[in-house]
């Protein structure tokens, strides 16, 4: 049953493939071949999996796509739905100790293809269970709701992801951005929402949406800027609704906030593999 579930994924065609499972078949075949070489190295066995190498991967990519419950998708594949879980987090260790799906990280923002380069930030949050204690800590004044916070950082140019950080939603965005360590090459421009207002004093070359006051109201001129910057940053915003289509960071995260960070980071560099494939 789940090899015929296998197969008929295999046979969609490259866009029905990719609303199935979020990646095209061309990214689905390099994650298979980090995880039967996972296989190989294992110096014992041991049980006999309930699944192939494979099967476990589009079992995996199905609870990132739509986040149905372990039991919903252990009655589909037919199998315990801890067994489910423990597939899930098998094959996203093994994924993120590759190394092959890893982001560029922090340092990229020093490279010299970085360096004349503009760079943009923004954060999102992703609903999550209220949790049982330190339940203000989680609280977003912002949502209204108890969420996750993901802050982005992209290369507007190729909309490639660099760096993503983590934290809980009652954390303010610039708060974020000092507290993640980002060192940005002081040649580098940096754009940003009017959430990043005060950013400059600790990135001089930024850029933030001019705000008006009570006492003074934007010029022509400045509306045009924030237009102009508005147009830019719109990119920063698409990468964000690239990361929500796998629904496990959009809809009310239900798992160990513990495990958010290495999902986050999984499935930012399955989306810059996804953009590479585009290009």
């Amino acid at each position: 049953m789940s090899h015929d579930r296998l197969e008929r994924t295999q046979k969609l065609d490259r866009t029905h493939f990719k609303q199935h499972t979020g990646i095209y078949p061309e990214t689905f075949a390099e994650m298979e071949i980090v995880l039967h070489q996972r296989e190989r190295s294992k110096k014992k066995p041991g049980r006999p999996t309930a699944l192939h190498v494979s099967e476990q991967l589009l079992l995996t990519l199905e609870f990132w796509r739509a986040y149905r419950t372990f039991a919903h998708l252990g009655h589909d594949w037919n199998i315990h739905e801890t067994t489910v879980q423990r597939t899930v987090e098998r094959v996203e260790t093994a994924l993120i100790q590759s190394g092959a799906f890893r982001l560029p990280g922090r340092k990229s923002l020093k490279e010299e293809e970085n360096v004349c380069q503009i760079l943009a930030v923004d954060a999102a949050e992703t609903p999550c269970e209220r949790p049982t204690s330190k339940q203000r800590r989680w609280y977003s004044g912002k949502k209204k709701r108890h969420t996750l916070k993901t802050q982005v950082v992209i290369n507007v140019s190729t909309r490639m992801i660099l760096c993503v950080a983590t934290a809980f939603g009652s954390m303010h965005d610039l708060t974020l951005f000092r507290r993640s360590g980002l060192r940005i090459h002081p040649e580098t421009a940096l754009i940003s929402d009017a959430g990043y207002q005060g950013i400059r004093r600790h990135h001089g070359h930024s850029v933030t949406p001019h705000k008006a006051t009570k006492k003074a109201s934007l010029t022509p001129e400045q509306r045009q800027q924030n237009r102009e910057l508005a147009s830019t940053r719109l990119r920063i915003e698409h990468v964000i609704r690239r990361l929500k289509v796998f629904r496990v960071l959009k809809d009310v995260y239900r798992h160990r906030r513990r495990r958010f960070s290495i999902r986050v980071n999984l499935i930012a560099a399955v989306c810059n593999c996804t953009v590479a494939r585009v290009a």
